[in-house]
C-alpha cells in the first residue's frame, strides 16, 4: 500500500467522520430510508431502460435529487471474434423528481446530461486500488486519447472516438405501495423513453419497460433500514447491437443502512442485472456492483451525500464511479 494511498485514504475517513458529527449535532432525523440513486454506469447498459433503486418519499411530498457523479474505466478485452477497447471517462448531472400522491401511489421522472472525456479520475483510481490491494489491470497501458469506446465482432462495429456531451434518456416510474410492518412494499413500473441521436451508447433508442416488486424498512422503526427489490426488464427494438441484445433483462437490487446517530447514515447498496447481449466478454454479459455511501441531514431537510461505486467481480461493470448527491 502506497504512503500517499493510505495518507488520502485516513484523511477521508477522518474527514467524514468529522462532517458527520457536525451534521448530528445541527439535524433532526436522518435520510436513512431512500435507496441510492444509482445503477451500472456501464454505457452498454445505461444507454437502456434498466431502472434506478426505487424511489421513496413520504405520503403527500414530493422530493427532488441533484446527483453528480464520474465513472471511469479502463480495459481491453478479446473473446473470440468479438473485441473491446475502453478508455474513457463519463461525467453525468442528474435531476429526479418524485412525488407521492393519492394515499398509495408514487411517480418519479428521471432526467441527465452526460459527456464523455478524458476526465480527472485515473490516477485516484490507481491509488484506490493499491490502498485495497486491487488490480489495476489494464490502466496505464492502453495509450488512448480518453474518450474513445470501440466494439467489434467482425459483423456489427460500434464507436465512439471523441468528447461529447447529450441528454440521457427519460426515466418514468410508478410504483404503488402498501404498508409493512417496519416499512411498507411497493409493487412498480418503469418506462425508458428515447430523448437523444447524439450516440446509441448514451441512448439506445429503444422504448423499454420494466416491472419490479420492492420491500424496505424504514429507519424510523428500525436502526438499521433495509430494501430488497426484483424486477424484469422487456427491451425494445434497440439500435445498440441489435443482433446480439436480449429481449429480457432481470435485476434485483438490495440495501442495508445503519444510522450511525439520528443525522448521519451510512448504507450498502448491492445491484445485479442479468446480461443485455448475448456475448463471450465479461463487459457485455450479467453484472452487479457495490455502492458505499455515507448521508447527513439538515434541519431544513437537505440530505447530502456521498460514495463509490465498484464493479465485483471486476471488469463486468463500469471501473470506479465516485457521486455526489443533494436531496430534500
Amino acid at each position: 500500500m502506497a504512503d500517499g494511498a493510505l495518507a488520502r485514504l485516513r484523511g477521508t475517513v477522518a474527514a467524514l467522520c468529522v462532517i458527520g458529527w457536525l451534521a448530528g449535532s445541527a439535524a433532526h432525523a436522518a435520510d436513512a430510508d431512500a435507496w441510492l440513486p444509482y445503477r451500472d454506469a456501464n454505457p452498454f447498459v445505461a444507454a437502456s431502460g434498466l431502472p434506478f433503486a426505487p424511489p421513496v418519499v413520504p405520503a403527500g411530498s414530493w422530493r427532488v435529487e441533484a446527483i453528480v457523479s464520474a465513472s471511469n474505466t479502463e480495459l481491453a478485452t478479446r473473446a473470440g471474434a468479438e473485441s473491446l477497447f475502453y478508455d474513457a471517462e463519463m461525467h453525468e448531472v442528474r435531476l429526479m423528481l418524485t412525488h407521492a400522491f393519492a394515499e398509495h401511489w408514487l411517480a418519479r421522472a428521471t432526467l441527465g446530461s452526460v459527456s464523455v472525456g478524458e476526465g480527472f479520475l485515473d490516477g485516484f483510481i490507481e491509488d484506490w486500488h493499491h490502498a485495497f490491494g486491487l488490480s489495476n489491470g489494464d490502466r496505464g497501458r492502453l495509450h488512448g486519447n480518453g474518450h474513445e469506446i470501440r466494439y467489434d465482432d467482425g459483423h456489427a462495429q460500434v464507436t465512439l472516438a471523441r468528447s461529447l456531451r447529450a441528454t440521457t434518456p427519460l426515466l418514468l416510474d410508478v410504483a404503488w405501495h402498501q404498508p409493512l410492518r417496519e416499512g411498507r412494499w411497493l409493487l412498480g413500473a418503469t418506462v425508458k423513453l428515447p430523448t437523444s441521436h447524439a450516440s446509441v451508447l448514451v441512448d439506445d433508442r429503444a422504448v423499454d419497460a420494466s416491472l419490479w416488486l420492492a420491500a424496505h424498512g424504514s429507519a424510523a422503526q428500525a436502526r438499521l433500514p433495509w430494501g430488497l427489490r426484483l424486477g424484469w426488464t422487456q427491451r425494445g427494438d434497440t439500435e445498440l447491437l441489435p443482433q446480439r441484445a436480449r429481449g429480457h433483462v432481470p435485476f434485483l437490487d438490495a440495501r442495508l443502512g445503519w444510522k450511525l446517530t439520528p443525522a448521519w447514515d451510512v448504507t450498502a447498496q448491492l445491484q445485479w442485472h442479468g446480461a443485455l447481449y448475448d456475448s463471450h466478454i465479461d463487459y457485455l454479459r450479467q453484472a452487479s456492483t457495490l455502492t458505499l455511501s455515507s448521508g447527513w441531514r439538515w434541519r431544513n431537510g437537505w440530505t447530502l451525500r456521498g460514495g463509490v461505486v465498484e464493479d465485483v467481480p471486476a471488469l463486468h461493470a463500469q471501473d470506479v464511479t465516485l457521486f455526489l448527491t443533494l436531496a430534500r
